[in-house]
């Protein structure tokens, strides 16, 4: 799933599926994800274990020589690669309605696993359109962070901006919602609002 297609739905019968890139709709941290990619996080991760096997090897042996370097290169290529398709990999929320047995089931990653909640179909009075806006708090803090990444050559635009998402949210009965999908409105946000409303035949 790549950035254009944020999300994808699938109807299999009684079963309407629907996928989207895990989302956190909240104001991002000063560690800027335009520097803290997930390749760059993959070889940071990779780089710390290799610096344990360094350490563990310089104790076993009193000391390291060439013929280490390679198991260490090594080490680094196979945690570099793991840890970008299994850790830092791009995560799904997965929202399954099922008529059949009148469920709805929704599936977040937590780490490297999957958390289900679930609940009865009939639960969920509708399905709603929302918008929320972050306005960052520490501008001071902010500008501090600008200005020293200014001086190293490395501006960091749009940190102290407002954010505003655009979210897709289900209503449940008991008066708690549960979004799944958020997106920002500066993306040309695209929300599949008609497609589940029509399939659970709710507004």
């Amino acid at each position: 799933m790549n950035d254009k297609e944020r999300y994808q739905i699938t109807t299999e019968g009684d079963r309407l599926v629907f996928t989207t890139v895990f989302f956190r709709a909240e104001k991002e941290s000063m560690l800027y994800k335009g520097i803290y990619t997930r390749e760059f996080s993959s070889m940071l991760f990779a780089s710390m274990v290799c610096a344990l096997v360094y350490m563990a090897i310089d104790r076993v042996n009193y000391g390291t020589g060439f013929l280490h370097i390679p198991v260490i290169i090594i080490v680094f290529v196979i945690v570099f690669l793991g840890s970008r398709k299994f850790l830092f990999c791009e995560k799904n929320i997965e929202v399954i309605f099922n008529k059949a047995d009148n469920t709805v089931s929704i599936i977040r990653p937590v780490f490297i696993f999957r958390r289900t909640e679930k609940m009865p179909l009939d639960s969920i009075s509708s399905v709603v359109a929302g918008s929320k806006k972050f306005v960052p708090e520490n501008i001071d803090g902010i500008r501090f962070v600008e200005k020293i990444s200014a001086q190293h050559g490395s501006f960091v635009p749009g940190l102290g901006d407002e954010e505003e998402y655009v979210t897709l949210s289900l209503k449940l009965s008991d008066g708690t919602e549960r979004i799944i999908y958020a997106v920002r409105t500066d993306d040309e946000p695209d929300i599949p609002l008609k497609q589940i409303q029509r399939f659970l035949g709710i507004t």
